[in-house]
Order: C-alpha cells, then structure tokens, then sequence
C-alpha cells in the first residue's frame, strides 16, 4: 500500500513518500531575458532517501511550452543543472509569471510532479497595486476549491486576469478568468479543483498569478498556497447522521410485519 505523497511550496516543492523512502525534490530557477528569449537556468536536487526516475524539467511562459532532456535518475542527495529557453517576444517592463515544473516518478513507476511559479523582472517596475489577501482551501476529495482573495489597493478600476497554476494530479476546468476590480473593491473568487491522480493525505502546492496592465508596466503578482488531499467520502460517511433513522425504519417495518401475520393466524 503507497503511503501519502507530500508537496511544499518556496524552494522545496515535491516530496514523495513510498514504501522504499522518500523523494524530496527542490527547483531553484533563475531567469534572464536573452534577446527575445526567456532563459531559465535549474538547478533540480533529490534531497530524500530514494531514487527519483525520469526527472525531466519544463518550462512554461504563456502558452508556450519546452521540455529538458532531465536525467534518467537522480540519487539521493544529488542535483543536476539544465538551461531551458522559450522564446518570449517583446516583453515591456514589469513583471512576468513563469511556470518551472520537473515531473518524474518513483521506483514504482508512480508519476509526480515539483512546481515552482515566479516572475521575471524587467526594468524598475514600481509595487503591484493589486494584492492576494488570502489563497486557501478546506481540502480536496474528489473535488473541491480554491478560494481567491483579491484586494485592489487604489482607486483606480483595475481589470486584471488570474490564473490557477496547480501541479499534474490537480485539474481546474477555470484556469484563467477576467476579473475587473472597482477601486479598492475586495473580491474572493472560487476557483473549482479536481482530483485527478493525487494521493490521499498529501498536500500540493498551488499557485495564483494575477496579471494586469499599469500604463506602460505589465504586473504579474505571483501567491502561493497549499491544498490538503483528502480521503474521499463513502456511502456511509455521506449518510452516517441517518443511519438511527434507516434502522429504526426497518424495525418499525418488521414490528408491522410481525404484528399483521400474528393478526392473520388468530381465529375467527
């Protein structure tokens, strides 16, 4: 039996737990814009007791995707480096969001996936005015949600976009919404999750980037959460708080059962 799979944000952001050891992987990216390209140099670390398999780096910046060669297995205690680059046309000053994820798999041949979501910086940007008060969640079964706390800072509309970031396991049919915040309105959004493929009693790191235009400035905000898995519910602990009332019919059905057969043995 697999025991659970858990997953922190920051610098360490996967570890996974199996009957052998444990797998600890940490991303540490640093970005640079060469040209038009986005560069982004790794440095992937195993800092458990077992093997990881497969590792194999990608970037993601927009809709533009590029995976690493990775290596076949990484040790404990060891790292490996990788440069990725994914062109990135002409970027403004500001602030940039861009996804680092390194998937691999356990000696089980069981799939995770490290996540780690940061910005590039262009230019002397001034502080967002747009600020994520809370990301939270009460835990995921087979579904659940994110919730979203959105505080405009000035006076100012703003129209932003934010999108969910969740590591592979996790789906959301909403990944990206337009949101449009009055001056100074607080919002809380939900943000819909499914379980797909994570473990029960493991926590994953998720990530909201919200994104909107300051003049000449492009502001990309970057927060970070985590969501408990849970153990999903079954038919009695949906229905436990009604057992009483389902046994207590049954024995008044057979009180009225016993009660009419002796009724129809008496004489007449």
């Amino acid at each position: 039996m697999r025991s659970p799979f858990l997953v922190f944000g920051a610098l360490l952001l996967a570890v996974g737990t199996a009957a052998a050891g444990t797998i600890s992987i940490s991303i540490v990216p640093t970005a640079t814009l060469e040209g038009d390209d986005l560069t982004v140099k790794l440095r992937v670390n195993n800092s458990g007791d077992e093997a990881a398999l497969s590792v194999t780096p990608k970037l993601v910046f927009r809709d533009a995707e590029v995976r690493g060669k990775g290596t076949p297995r990484l040790e404990p205690g060891t790292d490996f480096e990788e440069t990725l680059s994914i062109p990135a046309g002409q970027l403004t000053d500001g602030r940039w969001p861009y996804k680092v994820a390194v998937d691999y798999t356990d000696l089980n041949q069981y799939p995770f996936q490290a996540l780690q979501v940061q910005s590039l910086v262009i230019g002397n940007p001034p502080p967002a005015k747009v600020a994520v008060a809370r990301l939270e969640s009460d835990g995921i079964a087979g579904s659940g949600s994110v919730r979203v706390q959105l505080k405009n800072l000035t006076a100012d509309e703003r129209k932003t976009t934010v999108s969910m970031l969740l590591p592979e396991g996790l789906e959301t049919g909403s990944p990206r919404q337009e949101i449009t915040l009055d001056g100074w309105e607080e919002r809380a959004v939900d943000v819909p999750v499914t379980n797909r493929t994570a473990l029960p009693g493991s926590r994953y790191p998720v990530f909201i980037a919200v994104e909107y235009e300051d003049g000449n400035v492009h502001q990309g905000l970057v927060s970070q959460g985590v969501v408990a898995i849970e153990v999903g519910e079954t038919f009695l602990d949906r229905h436990r708080s009604k057992l009483p009332w389902i046994a207590g019919g049954f024995v008044l059905l057979w009180l009225i059962l016993v009660t009419a057969r002796a009724m129809r043995r008496q004489p007449a």
